[in-house]
């Protein structure tokens, strides 16, 4: 998944039973539109400046350093690809023995869709990216939290690595960093210590699913299959976690891939305004790089599109021209979003023709133990 992309998870990776449809609630709704209207009535009040900058971008276009803008392609790509590798080992850790070209297709794939499909567009790439695991033989379970751990550790780095450049760059202050990157570590380290245990899992999932089953608003066809013996649910839900338990050096290999990606992504936007201005005010680089993903992560526009690219503008021409600033969001957001999202497609495409329906395709059974590892 494209560093500047990864979907969010969904709120449930459990599909409702058949004729049923879930309704979202009438709150997430509201807000949901609220933050819809708002990023595009933003939009629209800055789109004159920034029209108006990219009309001034002409002397700068001309004078582009074209080597820096494919040294800003490759990073991209070979970012998408470290992603793609981190849930490789992340499926390895589960037992599943899936080809790496695979793997990089369908995160190339998943990363089009995160990146063009509106608002249901993260969710749509999860989805995509379980099934695809899973035709290539991993088991449901396996390929659903390789998927979502994947994003999960992802973000989790951003927000480390965020903070500590905020802190280099100065627009924070060291204490408030260190803080951030302790707590993130912390919540991290107990997080999976609760969801990679059974016994401790267990003793947290069996009563709130007793309290879901007394619930009378609960749907009945929801819950049909688990509510009458629970017992066997919480075995079945921890042994399928359980598939995913790396040991120490594992988690430093998947937390310096999500790091490596994030960085090629971060030397990209570099490489981008080094293209334009000859040179790199690292400051606003870091302050836009973290106004993109914070755009893209809203989920309201596909790929952050317009408050990424007001957000890019704004920052740099607070030291630059404004059709300087205006050309770096051009090409950075045309290397990192526009190309990787037709190169996916391309992708997309190919893999309907040469993957057969999933019901020629199964992984392995699901149990309530966990399967052998394999060497990552």
């Amino acid at each position: 998944m494209a560093p500047a992309a990864r979907p969010q998870p969904p709120s449930s990776a459990v599909a409702p039973a058949a004729g049923h449809r879930r309704r979202r609630p009438a709150v997430a709704t509201a807000v949901h539109w609220a933050l819809l209207l708002a990023a595009v009535a933003y939009v629209g009040y800055a789109a004159p400046a920034l029209f108006r900058s990219v009309q001034d971008g002409g002397r700068w276009l001309h004078e582009l350093r074209w080597w820096w803008v494919a040294v800003a392609l490759v990073l991209i790509l070979v970012s998408i690809a470290t992603y793609g590798e981190l849930q490789r080992r992340l499926l390895a850790v589960g037992g599943a023995q899936t080809p790496g070209a695979s793997v990089q297709a369908v995160t190339f794939a998943s990363n089009a869709i995160a990146n063009t499909i509106p608002v249901v567009g993260g969710a749509t790439a999860i989805a995509y990216a379980i099934s695809r695991f899973h035709r290539r033989g991993a088991d449901p379970a396996l390929a659903s939290w390789a998927a979502l751990i994947a994003g999960l550790v992802s973000t989790l780095c951003l927000v480390v690595l965020g903070a500590a450049g905020l802190a280099l760059a100065g627009t924070v202050p060291l204490g408030p960093a260190v803080l951030v990157t302790v707590a993130t570590v912390a919540v991290s380290i107990l997080g999976w210590h609760l969801i990679s245990h059974p016994a401790v899992l267990g003793n947290v999932l069996a009563p709130a699913l007793r309290t879901v089953r007394r619930t009378p608003a609960s749907c009945e066809q929801c819950r049909s299959g688990w509510a009458d013996d629970i017992a066997r649910t919480v075995a079945d839900v921890t042994g399928r976690i359980a598939l995913l338990r790396p040991g120490a050096r594992r988690w430093l290999w998947i937390t310096g891939l999500a790091a490596v990606s994030w960085g090629l992504d971060f030397v990209a936007l570099s490489a981008s305004a080094y293209a334009v201005l000859g040179q790199v005010p690292w400051t606003a680089v870091v302050e836009a790089f973290l106004v993109v993903q914070a755009s893209i992560a809203l989920q309201v526009l596909p790929g952050g599109a317009g408050l990424a690219e007001v957000g890019l503008v704004g920052i740099f021409a607070s030291g630059t021209p404004a059709g300087a600033a205006a050309v770096v969001a051009v090409v950075y957001r045309s290397v990192s979003w526009l190309l990787p999202s037709v190169v996916g497609w391309v992708v997309y495409a190919r893999q309907i023709h040469t993957l057969g329906p999933a019901s020629d395709r199964h992984g392995p059974a699901v149990t309530g133990q966990p399967a052998r590892p394999v060497a990552a």
